[in-house]
C-alpha cells in the first residue's frame, strides 16, 4: 500500500558506534549518545562501509536528530522501517518505543506520544546481527551460515516517519484477473460513520471505474467487473492505479494507492498459464548484493539490472533467498517480471520443524511479507524455503502447515520450497505438499566436475525420477550454474573458466527445455555475489560466490550472450 501523506526521510548520515560489550543499553546511549561516535550512511548494509567494521558481530547503536514540523501535529505519527536487523530495538526521544526481529520485512512503531511538533527530535537504533540456529535465516555465526551469502547487517532499507490522520486507512487488499474481475478490501480505523471512494484509472489518468461504500465494522469489501481492461503480462505489462480514499463526514479523511495489474495465474495439468495461455519461466535466482551497499540496491543499479535482464530475454526471477526491497519489486510490476517471492528460510533442519516458538516467529515473518507484496502483478508464486534438509519427517508436517498459513493469508497464489536432496540420494517428503516441483541441480559441478555431458546426463535422470512421482505436477528447475571467474579463459573448458561456465549453461538449458513437464528454468545466479569465508571458505575464492553470468559490478561474463540467444528461442 503506498501514500501520498506527509513524510520526513531518515537517510543519510547517522552516528554510529559499535558495541560489542553489549553495554550501551545499560549505560542509556539512547539518551546520550557517546561523542566518539562514527558516521555510517542509511540505507546501506553497514560491514563494507569500513574495513574495521567487516567482520563485526554484536551489538550495534545507530542516532541521529531529526525535525519535526509544526504542522504535523494532531496527527499519528508512525516510525517505517522497510528493512533493518537482523535484531532491532528502537527509542525516540530517549523513550523506548518497539522492537523487530528479521532484516527482510517492513515495520512500523506508533511513536504518536513521543514526537516533539516544531522541535529537533532524536532516534536512537540498537541493532543486533549475530547469527544463531534461530535466526531467519540460521547459522552459528557471521562465518558459519547454513546458508551460501553473506549475512549483512544494519538498517538497509529505507527508513522514514510517516504522517497518518487519526481516522486512516490500515490496510488494501485486491484480487483481479485478466477479464476485468475486480475485488478490494479495505481495513479502516475510523472513530464515525466513514464511507470509502474506489477510483481506478488508467495510465492516461482516466476514471475506468468508481464506487462509493459504507465502513462496516472496520471493513469495507467491494466486487466489480470492469470492462474492457488491458491484462497485464510480460509482454505488455500495463498497470493501473487503484485510489482509495477515506471519506469521513463527506470530507477526505486519507487516501492510499495500490499500482495493479489485471491478470490471472494458475498451474493446471502440470502446466503454467498466465491469462489463461501457457507461460515458460525462463530467468534467474537473485541476491540483494553490490560492493559497499552490501544488501542494499542503490536506484541506478536496480534500472541497470532490469534493462539487463531485458537484453538476455528472461521473464523472471526468483527473490532469492529473502522478499526483496520495495524498489526491486516495484519495477518487477512496471516491467513485466514475473516473481517467485521467497521467505528467508535456508538451511532449516530437524531443529527447525521441531520448535514450535521458531514456527511462531516463521509466521510473523511470513505475515508481513505477505502482507508488505501481495497486491503485485508480479508476484506470482510463493516460495516457503530454499533447500530445507526434509530427510527427517517432521520436515512435511512443518511445510504443511506453513502452507497452510500462507493459504490462510493469500489463497490465490501457488506455493512451493526448492529442494536439493537428490544430491544427497536422498528423498524429499515435502514435495508431495508443493504445488509445483521446484529443483536445484548442479551435476557437472559439485559432482561430475570436469564432465558436463556426464553431469547433464545425471541431471536428466534425477528430473526424470522425480517426475514420475510427481507426473501432474510441473517442475521448475529454480537452480544450475557453475563458477566462472572473469576473464579466465580455457580451451578446451575447464572448471572456474568463462569457457566451462558458458557450455554448462548451455547444455542444461538445450536439454531441459526439450523435456516437456520442465515448465520454467532459473540460471543460478544473475550476478556474482558475496559469501561467507567461514563453512564455505574452500570453495569460494575471495568470498565470492562466481556463479554470476555477470560479475558483481554488472559486467557480462561470456555466458551472458549464450543465455540470451537461448532464450531468445524459447
Amino acid at each position: 500500500m503506498k501514500s501520498l501523506r506527509s513524510k520526513v526521510s531518515l537517510e543519510g548520515f547517522w552516528m554510529f558506534k559499535l558495541d560489542p560489550m553489549g553495554v550501551g543499553e545499560n549505560e542509556e546511549w539512547f539518551k546520550v549518545f557517546p561523542r566518539n561516535a562514527d558516521l555510517v550512511y542509511v540505507p546501506a548494509a553497514f560491514n563494507e562501509q569500513n574495513p574495521d567494521w567487516d567482520q563485526y558481530e554484536g551489538f550495534m547503536w545507530y542516532w541521529r536528530e531529526f525535525f519535526v514540523p509544526r504542522e504535523f501535529s494532531g496527527k499519528k505519527v508512525f516510525l517505517v522501517f522497510e528493512g533493518a536487523g537482523y535484531r532491532v530495538k528502537v527509542w525516540v526521544n530517549g523513550a523506548f518505543v518497539g522492537d523487530h526481529e528479521c532484516c527482510y520485512t517492513k515495520f512500523s512503531l506508533d511513536v504518536s506520544r513521543h514526537i516533539l511538533f516544531g522541535e529537533v527530535n532524536n532516534i536512537a537504533v540498537e541493532i543486533d546481527n549475530r547469527v544463531t540456529p534461530d535466526s531467519i535465516p540460521p547459522g552459528e555465526g557471521l562465518n558459519y551460515t547454513y546458508y551460501d551469502f553473506f549475512p549483512y547487517g544494519g538498517i538497509i532499507r529505507p527508513v522514514y516517519l510517516e504522517f497518518v490522520a487519526e481516522d486512516h486507512v490500515e490496510d488494501v487488499i485486491v484480487d483481479t484477473d485478466h477479464e476485468g474481475f475486480l475485488k478490494v478490501r479495505v481495513d479502516v480505523v475510523c472513530r464515525k460513520d466513514c464511507r470509502i471512494r474506489l477510483r481506478l484509472t488508467d495510465r492516461d489518468g482516466k476514471t475506468v471505474y468508481s464506487s462509493e461504500a459504507t465502513v462496516d465494522n472496520g471493513k469495507v469489501e467491494v466486487e466489480a467487473q470492469v470492462s474492457k481492461v488491458i491484462s497485464w503480462s510480460p509482454e505488455k505489462p500495463y498497470l493501473y492505479t487503484l485510489w482509495v480514499e477515506l471519506l469521513v463526514d463527506n470530507k477526505p479523511a486519507d487516501i492510499v494507492y495500490e499500482r495493479i495489474g489485471f491478470r490471472k495465474f494458475e498451474v493446471k495439468n502440470g502446466k503454467l498459464y498466465l491469462n489463461g495461455r501457457e507461460v515458460f519461466l525462463k530467468g534467474f535466482s537473485r541476491h540483494e548484493d553490490f560492493p559497499v551497499f552490501g544488501r542494499r540496491l542503490p536506484g541506478p543499479v536496480l534500472i541497470r539490472d532490469f534493462n539487463l535482464m531485458k537484453k538476455v530475454n528472461v521473464n523472471s526471477f526468483r527473490t532469492s533467498h529473502y522478499p526483496y526491497s520495495e524498489e526491486h519489486l516495484d519495477l518487477a510490476d512496471e516491467l513485466g517480471f514475473l516473481v517467485i517471492l521467497e521467505t528467508p528460510l535456508v538451511g532449516l533442519n530437524q531443529h527447525h520443524f521441531l520448535n514450535e516458538e521458531f514456527f511462531d516467529k516463521v509466521k510473523k515473518v511470513v505475515h508481513e511479507m505477505i502482507k508488505q507484496h501481495r497486491n503485485r502483478p508480479s508476484v506470482v508464486i510463493y516460495s516457503m524455503a530454499n533447500e530445507p534438509d526434509n530427510t527427517v519427517p517432521e520436515s512435511k508436517q512443518f511445510f504443511t502447515k506453513l502452507k497452510e498459513y500462507i493459504r490462510s493469508l493469500d489463497p490465490s497464489r501457488p506455493v512451493l520450497h526448492t529442494s536439493h536432496l537428490h544430491h544427497r540420494n536422498a528423498e524429499d517428503p515435502a514435495l508431495e505438499v508443493d504445488d509445483i516441483i521446484a529443483l536445484n541441480i548442479y551435476y557437472g559441478w559439485y559432482t561430475h566436475v570436469g564432465d558436463i555431458e556426464e553431469g547433464v546426463k545425471k541431471a536428466l535422470e534425477v528430473v526424470e525420477s522425480i517426475h514420475s512421482k510427481f507426473p501432474n505436477k510441473p517442475i521448475i528447475l529454480t537452480e544450475f550454474g557453475a563458477e566462472g571467474v572473469k576473464g579466465l579463459h580455457s580451451d578446451p573448458p575447464v572448471a572456474w573458466s568463462e569457457e566451462y561456465q558458458a557450455l554448462f549453461l548451455k547444455r542444461y538449458i538445450e536439454e531441459m527445455s526439450k523435456l516437456p513437464y520442465i515448465k520454467g528454468l532459473h540460471i543460478w545466479v544473475f550476478a556474482d555475489f558475496r559469501s561467507t569465508q567461514g563453512k564455505r571458505g574452500p570453495r569460494r575464492p575471495g568470498g565470492m560466490n562466481m556463479k554470476g553470468v555477470f560479475t558483481r559490478d554488472r559486467q557480462p561474463k561470456l555466458s551472458a550472450n549464450i543465455v540470451a540467444e537461448l532464450f531468445a528461442k524459447m
